[in-house]
């Protein structure tokens, strides 16, 4: 995992949202930022946290254990 200092605290943010709206184009939206913004903020997190975080489902996206 990277060290805290080092990630950009606004990710956190994207973070949180997706855990409550367990779908990128609604947290999009919510965030009033583009899909593939989000995508990328998620990517960024991944690699941050060295976890998928986030994994597809047929209802939007399920949150990993690491992420809850």
């Amino acid at each position: 995992m990277t060290n805290i200092r080092n990630v950009d605290l606004n990710l956190l943010i994207v973070l949180d949202v997706l855990l409550d709206e367990r779908n990128v184009s609604r947290a999009a939206q919510r965030l009033n930022l583009s899909q593939p913004a989000v995508s990328g903020a998620l990517k960024r997190l991944r690699q941050a946290f060295g976890d998928p975080l986030f994994v597809r489902s047929p209802q939007g996206v399920r949150p990993t254990p690491r992420a809850l």
